[in-house]
């Protein structure tokens, strides 16, 4: 089945979709399932490490499925999991872990539900084992807002072809266009996000990792609002996202992506406390300093979904003690190829942040929101600034024929590189 033709199958309205409103007067999307495969969306391959990724889906209530994957584009070898049941506590979501992967290969998968065709093929990349010196190109930004569908620009992220996506935060805008109160009105905000085309068809063929930041609950939010709890348990529900047994909702975590990259994924929002200056927790925090001492990585990238420098209190302003600590220990350690990855701020930048010896801040999007008219792009911080369109921004490290700098690329929603750049490994 084509993918516009599995579409209208799952809304039975083309391309839109039905809604029912909820009590709060949030607009529920009903998504049934494609009768002739029991999903009712694209699958999606997250947390890609070299042996293993987690896939994530969604099916008929009640249903049973399987995944089918292989990595030679000619099915051969074709390997099958055993089935496992959707979760209806979970609306009617499942993950499934593929593991024993060989690395830096590509992997085409489809999912099975009992009774029904295999649905339609996804693939990922593998990450190189640490020590391989493989070119590796990833592509990111954050900020997906519901009323600016479609989201074409996920159209021009795969059209780069990157190894993996990272999605840094505002995947849905639960407190607008009608405010998610309960579980399944936050369900129906990701379902409506995900049900966009150009989405489907990018995270169908690509790996992808993701963080969150507030409108997963609402603006500015902090771990008391009695919405937190609901927020944080559908994220988990609708990415694929691989948490500790021992710590089911924490969500903070590192990729290697062979010699030359390493992703540092902070979780912004689940600890902060006002009366102790902290936006990490002290358990975050350490498990950072360590890993980033750690790492052999030519290039460590520290995914934050708010921003080093700039933006208020409820970004690292608000905090600047522990922003401080970061900052000196990087320096005091004197760690090299460090930068720091962003989103939130509704504007594309490249920020040197005040008084960190030379360390930057690569802030890219929004992939599809309000445009940031307020913020001066001529102060000193920036070494560039733009608040003029839709964008992600690309960024590629080559061991082999670049090994000390990695190349940025800030790319629009026509798929134009406005902005290029270098960074420096030290």
């Amino acid at each position: 089945m084509r993918r516009r033709e599995f579409l209208k199958a799952v809304t039975g309205f083309g391309l839109g979709a039905p809604f029912l409103f909820g009590q709060s007067g949030c607009a529920t999307v009903v998504t049934p399932p494609d009768p002739v495969t029991g999903l009712s969306l694209y699958c999606i391959a997250g947390d890609v490490t070299d042996t293993s990724a987690l896939i994530w889906l969604r099916a008929a209530p009640g249903s049973r499925v399987a995944l089918q994957y292989w990595g030679d584009p000619r099915f051969a070898n074709l390997e099958t999991t055993q089935s496992f049941p959707v979760d209806a506590a979970a609306d009617s979501t499942a993950k499934i872990s593929l593991d024993g992967l060989q690395p830096a290969t590509r992997y085409y998968y489809r999912a099975a539900v009992s009774g029904k065709t295999p649905g339609p093929i996804g693939s990922f990349l593998t990450a190189p084992r640490p020590d391989d010196a493989a070119k590796v190109t990833f592509c990111f930004s954050g900020d997906t807002r519901e009323s600016y569908k479609p989201f074409t620009v996920m159209s021009a992220v795969l059209a780069q072809r990157p190894d993996f996506f990272l999605h840094l935060g505002d995947t849905i805008y639960a407190d607008r266009n009608g405010s998610a109160r309960q579980l399944a009105e936050f369900w129906a905000k990701y379902r409506a996000n995900r049900e966009d085309d150009a989405t489907q068809y990018c995270f169908e063929r690509t790996g992808v990792y993701v963080v969150w930041d507030d409108h997963e609950v609402e603006d500015n939010f902090l771990p008391g609002d009695v919405l937190a709890p609901i927020g944080w348990r559908a994220f988990l529900d609708y990415w694929p996202v691989r948490c500790p047994e021992s710590e089911p909702r924490r969500i903070y975590r590192s990729f290697r992506w062979g010699r030359a990259v390493e992703l540092f994924l902070l979780d912004t929002r689940q600890y902060r406390d006002l009366k102790s200056g902290t936006m990490l927790g002290e358990t975050q925090k350490a498990w950072l300093f360590d890993r980033l001492a750690s790492s052999t990585a030519t290039f460590k990238f520290v995914a934050t979904s708010v921003t080093m420098a700039g933006g208020g209190s409820d970004r690292w302003d608000g905090f600047p003690k522990e922003r401080a600590q970061i900052l000196h220990y990087i320096n005091d350690k004197k760690l090299r190829g460090v930068y720091f990855l962003s989103a939130d701020m509704h504007y594309a930048a490249i920020t040197r942040i005040p008084k960190s010896g030379g360390l930057k801040d690569i802030t890219a999007g929004p992939l599809a929101a309000p445009l940031n008219r307020i913020t001066n792009g001529t102060l000193r911080r920036y070494e560039y600034f733009l608040a003029e369109n839709f964008n992600f921004v690309k960024i590629t490290v080559d061991p082999t024929s670049d090994p000390n700098n990695a190349l940025v690329e800030f790319i629009d929603q026509d798929n134009q590189v406005f902005h290029r750049a270098k960074l420096s490994a030290g």
